[in-house]
């Protein structure tokens, strides 16, 4: 009977326009794609390390007398960059000395003033380094208090 695959192909002709419709029915123009924001959220910013911080600086060498074994520390950070001046009255031909210091982009700073330097990190709101001046050497530790 060669009238008999006519029947078959017909359905699967209607099936396969059927199957078409239902496509072009999903993808009109009611539905989009999400905007490009929804998928990848903005970058948070980095926080400010401008501000004021508070802490401790403790002796780490050098004679307790002399130099003294724990004092509170404050700097004013502005525009990533601070001033530090050591006081060292046991070193007479040098009784301070004065630190500009420049924050990096990643938070590291080092400063130096003869043999003597200051170095350290800050970032989140706090900064911990060491000062080593003629006759002692400090660690410190401090956190941002904010600034109004």
């Amino acid at each position: 009977m060669p009238g008999g695959n006519i029947m078959p192909c017909a359905r699967s002709d209607i099936l396969a326009l059927g199957f078409c419709a239902g496509l072009i029915g999903c993808t009109g123009p009611g539905q989009s794609d999400p905007p490009v924001a929804a998928i990848n959220p903005p970058l948070a910013r980095p926080a400010s390390i401008n501000g004021k911080y508070n802490g401790i600086v403790q002796l780490v060498t050098g004679g307790a007398v002399s130099c003294g074994t724990e004092d509170i520390f404050s700097l004013q950070v502005q525009e990533s960059a601070f001033r530090y001046v050591l006081s060292q009255p046991q070193v007479p031909w040098r009784t301070s000395v004065t630190f500009n210091v420049v924050i990096a982009p990643d938070g590291s700073f080092h400063a130096r003033s003869g043999a003597a330097y200051l170095d350290g990190k800050v970032g989140q709101g706090h900064m911990q380094g060491q000062i080593v001046g003629d006759a002692c050497g400090f660690r410190f530790e401090a956190d941002n208090v904010g600034s109004f």
